[in-house]
């Protein structure tokens, strides 16, 4: 795996760190999921795209912002990365959580986004039991082994170096970033299907296994896709397909 080089960007709420990969072909910028980072797939987009990797804030390097990590706030650093960093329109790649970040910045600027891709986000998901049980780990501001540890007791199928690299960006989150999800917080005024009606550009839309956890159930997917299932029948989405198979 290449070592690219990190970044700091000030915005006006806090200090953003971003990895960027070479000018191999149009932006694109990954978003991750909660306490997780793109590190791993960095190298397989590298080769056609000119990669951003931010880490959003309360996540990585990034700074903290207390009491703000709903799905409303996580938008803010980004459009102003797109503006001031990117300077143009980018291709978004979000997962999870950064799915529904992108989701949010396709919404409200829709100028600074070419097109988006969005895996299994959880749109309509208000709190999850296991966010709440990371928080409690987290609290105990153990070193990253004894978090390896505690993640091991609710995690046995992961392999170790899997573990390992769980609790390395646990660790590295803000305590608060995993309390807002496993208390509901995190979806306070959110209005999942206002975000989506009001995207007007191609979006991706990915669905995980509902036999593995997803985000998204069956009706949900369903749900989603209805108030996009416009945008696939323009010319920008025939465009985005290709350039998305030319990249695989």
């Amino acid at each position: 795996m290449t070592n690219y080089p990190e970044k700091k960007f000030a915005a006006s709420t806090i200090e953003v760190n971003y990895a960027e990969g070479p000018d191999n072909g149009p932006p694109l910028v990954l978003i991750h999921g909660i306490g997780s980072r793109w590190a791993a797939v960095i190298d397989d987009f590298a080769k056609d795209w000119h990669v951003y990797a931010v880490d959003l804030r309360g996540h990585g390097d990034s700074g903290r912002t207390p009491n703000k990590y709903r799905f409303i706030d996580y938008p803010i650093e980004i459009v102003e990365f797109l503006r001031n960093v990117v300077g143009g329109p980018a291709f978004l790649v979000g997962h999870s959580l950064g799915a529904v970040t992108a989701a949010g910045v396709c919404a409200v600027t829709p100028d600074l986004v070419a097109a988006a891709v969005l895996e299994d986000p959880p749109l309509y998901v208000e709190k999850t039991s296991q966010f709440q049980t990371i928080y409690q780990i987290r609290m105990k501001n153990l070193s990253v082994a004894d978090t390896a540890i505690e993640l091991r007791k609710i995690n046995t199928s992961l392999s170790n170096k899997a573990i390992a690299k769980w609790a390395i960006t646990v660790t590295k989150v803000d305590p608060e970033a995993w309390s807002f999800p496993g208390d509901g917080q995190i979806s306070e005024s959110w209005n999942p299907d206002a975000v989506l009606a009001e995207i007007t550009l191609p979006v991706l839309l990915m669905q995980a296994s509902p036999y593995m956890g997803a985000a998204l159930s069956d009706s949900e997917a369903t749900r989603a896709d209805d108030l996009q299932r416009w945008s696939r029948k323009s010319a920008q989405w025939d465009k985005w397909n290709r350039c998305l198979s030319e990249a695989s």
